[in-house]
């Protein structure tokens, strides 16, 4: 009697887990048909500077398809005034895919200030405000609208009309671009540093981290942290041309090409491991076992080394291009995150012992220790003899030089500075704000900032293209 009682009750149990699984199969078939695909969108306001002093609260934005369907989006910036970056993120949400033709605003409230006085404005249409556009939401992929608001031409008699239109276009592709990889997220951002704007989105993998670019600047190379792969984004067109999937190694996070090399080096950071990739074939040479939890990597100016900074290991493993295989160990400070290369010196930023060492490339011996607070990251060789150091904590940029022993100068920064990218000629920082989703742009003659970009979520490295 027991055993049939357990026969029926397995049996019962079998048949509800059946149903079960046949109605969560039907219900993602009937999202499927249903066309519940998305992607996401980011709306962008840009405007130019003008003495006019003029505010707008808004209270909703949504979008709408051909059939008036309304889907309303998040706002991320509800008070708008003249005084704001020339470039800001106005919506961010996810839509389903398809067309849409028409974006619009609710505003509550528009005021003038005037010499010192307040004077309110009319709004038209109980403050409703459409603009006509032709959108197009791709499934699984970031997609942009961009917005220019005129604001010397917003105000008729006394009435609040703004002028807001679609920007057509796309402007600086292949000129002055940075890249930016949101790793909060699945896309990098695209900033024509001619204007400091954003102009585009590229969709790449989960995580994007570190990047790096072919050696004739035709092809830019993503590590995607969550999605264990790499990304290849053709730079002439800003399009993703290939995929790598890494079968063999967790984690990618940080990418080198060293010179006269076709060979990708990618640290795997989960596996404890550096892959070798073949740029040509877009295939995985070899799995090189280094120490625990690799992140940094950067290359010999003779091509010759590879250097990888081990954090838990506290150690730099330096591995022989021409056989892939680590050749030797550096002892250094207490985790090691990043590293570069600058003059004869391997320079590591050891991120637990807050120090920044400079290591003789000849020797392996470490020469010159500088102090440097609140968590060194990310390292970049500067002008006029200088090592910019990101300082993660203290939210700045410390200028420090083998020959001291502190960083002499700093510049503030937004928080958790990470990724950083040098323009030498025109003398500007560039510095991916992790914390506050945004980049810093640091004029070095003036040594300020002079313009904060707003980007996607969490960027966490930067990369220049163009003359």
């Amino acid at each position: 009697m027991v055993n049939k009682l357990k026969t029926l009750f397995c049996t019962r149990h079998f048949l509800f887990l059946i149903g079960l699984i046949a109605v969560l199969l039907g219900c993602a078939q009937f999202k499927k048909q249903a066309g519940f695909e998305q992607g996401t969108l980011v709306v962008y306001l840009n405007s130019k500077t003008t003495p006019t002093s003029l505010n707008f609260t808004l209270e909703e934005i949504w979008i709408e398809d051909a059939l008036g369907t309304k889907t309303v989006l998040p706002i991320q910036q509800k008070e708008i005034n003249t005084s704001l970056p020339s470039q800001i993120i106005l919506a961010r949400g996810e839509l389903k895919t398809g067309v849409y033709t028409k974006i619009c605003f609710k505003i509550t409230r528009a005021i003038l200030l005037k010499r010192g006085e307040i004077y309110p404005l009319r709004l038209l249409n109980q403050g409703v405000v459409s603009i006509p556009i032709t959108l197009r939401i791709f499934p699984h992929k970031t997609n942009n609208l961009f917005l220019n608001w005129a604001p010397e031409t917003s105000i008729k008699a006394e009435t609040f009309s703004p002028d807001i239109k679609v920007q057509k276009g796309k402007t600086g592709l292949k000129k002055l671009l940075l890249y930016v990889s949101n790793s909060g997220e699945d896309y990098l951002s695209v900033i024509d540093r001619g204007s400091h704007q954003v102009i585009d989105a590229i969709t790449v993998g989960s995580a994007p981290k570190g990047m790096t670019l072919s050696k004739d600047g035709n092809y830019l190379y993503v590590a995607n942290y969550l999605s264990n792969s790499i990304s290849i984004i053709e730079t002439m067109t800003n399009r993703l041309m290939d995929t790598i999937a890494l079968n063999i190694g967790f984690g990618p996070n940080e990418l080198t090409i060293p010179p006269f090399s076709r060979i990708l080096y990618v640290t795997a950071t989960d596996s404890n491991a550096v892959i070798a990739i073949d740029t040509l074939t877009k295939s995985i040479l070899k799995k090189i076992e280094v120490g625990q939890r690799p992140i940094g990597i950067a290359s010999s100016a003779d091509g010759q080394y590879v250097y990888v900074a081990n954090t838990f290991s506290n150690n730099i493993s330096v591995i022989e291009t021409y056989n892939n295989k680590v050749v030797n160990t550096i002892g250094v400070g207490g985790e090691p995150k990043y590293i570069s290369i600058y003059q004869r010196y391997i320079v590591v930023s050891n991120s637990q012992s807050n120090n920044l060492m400079f290591i003789d490339s000849h020797s392996l011996k470490v020469v010159s220790t500088a102090f440097v607070p609140s968590q060194p990251g990310r390292i970049i060789p500067g002008l006029r003899g200088w090592v910019y150091v990101a300082g993660q904590r203290s939210n700045d940029i410390s200028f420090v030089t083998p020959m001291l022993n502190i960083a002499p100068r700093k510049l503030s920064v937004g928080k958790h500075p990470s990724g950083m990218t040098l323009d030498k000629d025109r003398k500007l920082l560039y510095v991916a704000n992790l914390r506050d989703n945004t980049v810093s742009v640091l004029d070095l003659i003036k040594e300020e900032e002079i313009d904060k970009i707003e980007v996607g979520d969490k960027p966490y490295d930067l990369v220049l293209v163009g003359d």
